[in-house]
């Protein structure tokens, strides 16, 4: 949850409508300083924000395909199997949230590693 909260804070995750060159804005004008030195500054850590956001949402397509195709081999093979042994719907469901609950683990790490990387942007450039 924490994972979620910072991500949508930093404009990362959430809707891609601008929310995350807002935050990065805000951030930026909250760290004060008009010199064109800090806008250059500025700019390149809203286009390494924009890349990290980029690279966040490619590789969270990824794993919501992966998990899905997975999923559905599973329920195929079980369907197969079936056919030679009697397979419960609650089987089914059983293995089905095993395999998401492993995936979420996988997500959860995206997300660590996201996050670390927003906060070592902001250390090199908001904090300096």
């Amino acid at each position: 949850m924490r994972l979620d909260n910072m991500l949508l804070a930093e404009g990362v995750a959430g809707p891609e409508k601008g929310g995350g060159s807002a935050a990065a804005a805000a951030a930026a004008a909250a760290s004060g300083g008009a010199g064109s030195d800090n806008s250059v500054e500025h700019s390149d850590y809203r286009a390494k924000l924009s890349q990290i956001r980029q690279i966040y949402h490619t590789e969270l397509e990824k794993y919501e395909q992966a998990c899905n195709e997975f999923t559905t081999h599973v329920m195929n093979l079980l369907r197969e199997q079936s056919r030679t042994r009697p397979i419960s719907p609650k089987e089914i469901e059983r293995m089905v949230s095993i395999i998401h609950r492993k995936f979420s683990s996988i997500q959860m790490q995206l997300k660590q590693s996201t996050c670390e990387a927003v906060m070592i942007l902001r250390s090199r450039f908001l904090d300096a």
